[in-house]
């Protein structure tokens, strides 16, 4: 991104070339301009004429005239011979496609309960006395059980699962692609002139030498901040840009909790060793747990949990929205004769 302020740019190429800075352009006079000519005499002879064209004093508040071309940044042409110099670079239309990557959620699973417990009676309702590891028999694997847990006068209780809530997936992260383009500039130019050669009061300024696919229009700039009103000369307004502020983003992915599941374990106990003869066996429903209530006389000689239903359901993703915008920054106002951006014959 370029921008010279034309006032500036103009004022400094009159002081390279020794010239005066009249109103809407800087000059020469025809000695001045010819003297490096192969024939200056011929030369001189044709400087009395203007080689551009004749405009009026540029009204209080603006600044040129200048030749000004807009189109799309890829077109972006070089300045005309009549006017060399790039004196303002602004942009229009921004083009920077911003996406949010969808959001997506881990799947959720069936957690296995945090312990085996026992009670303090024959029945499931009683005191808790003791909580035991209960990793060893999950998974439908047959264990004996310990001398503190197997008894044929306590209740083993096992804790209901649970299901783990989901994560939200980071690759790819809800993160933007841009890219880092305008899809529309704009183009000042202006160059030095013979010595005027119009009747006063207008100025002889330079006209586009170039094809109409690359047109540039007579422009003048506004020099304050805000709203311009175009005046007759040059009723067409054209802002450009310095820059942009953008502050899109997309909104954290988040998980709802997991639905449409179900997890539930069943405990057993055997009468021998090899989980072979089944004493007592209870199912895990909802938040409930799994009771085994004591067989007296006949005390749990294995026992293992083996997964009844797991299927933890799914979870909702929600986030990755696009939020903010952009805001155009650094406008400066041109009042042009036509439109640059139009050419003879085309449709508004």
């Amino acid at each position: 991104m370029k921008r010279t302020d034309l006032a500036l740019a103009l004022l400094f190429a009159a002081c390279l070339g020794g010239c005066e800075m009249l109103g809407g352009g800087t000059y020469h006079t025809c000695a001045e301009h010819c003297k490096t000519e192969l024939d200056p005499d011929a030369c001189i002879e044709a400087c009395g004429t203007c080689a551009g064209q004749c405009v009026n004093p540029v009204p209080e508040g603006f600044d040129g005239p200048a030749l000004l071309w807009v189109g799309r940044t890829t077109d972006e042409p070089q300045c005309p011979n009549s006017a060399p110099s790039t004196v303002y670079v602004g942009y229009e239309t921004p083009d920077f496609p911003f996406v949010c990557d969808p959001c997506r959620c881990s799947e959720p699973t069936c957690a296995l309960p945090d312990g085996l417990r026992t009670a303090a009676s024959l029945r499931c309702d009683g005191i808790e006395l003791s909580r035991h590891d209960a990793r060893n028999i999950q998974g439908g694997t047959c264990v004996v059980p310990s001398e503190a847990l197997a008894s044929d006068r306590k209740a083993l209780l096992l804790g209901a699962p649970e299901m783990t809530p989901c994560e939200p997936s980071v690759e790819p992260p809800p993160v933007p692609r841009i890219v880092s383009r305008w899809y529309r500039s704009g183009k000042a130019c202006s160059g030095i002139l013979p010595e005027d050669t119009c009747m006063a009061p207008k100025r002889c300024v330079p006209v586009d030498d170039r094809p109409l696919d690359h047109a540039f229009s007579q422009c003048i700039m506004h020099l304050g901040a805000g709203e311009a009103t175009c005046p007759p000369d040059y009723p067409e307004d054209v802002v450009l840009y310095d820059g942009m502020v953008d502050d899109r983003h997309c909104s954290p992915c988040e998980c709802g909790p997991p639905t449409g599941g179900e997890c539930s374990l069943t405990l057993l106990s055997f009468q021998d060793e090899a989980c072979s003869a089944l004493l007592a066996t209870d199912t895990t429903s909802g938040m409930d747990p799994a009771c085994l209530a004591p067989v007296p006389g006949m005390k749990p000689k294995s026992m293992k949990a083996v997964w009844h239903v797991n299927d933890p359901g799914h979870c909702e993703p929600s986030g990755g929205e696009l939020r903010g915008g952009i805001t155009l920054t650094g406008a400066t106002t041109f009042c042009c004769q036509t439109r640059p951006d139009k050419r003879p014959g085309e449709n508004e």
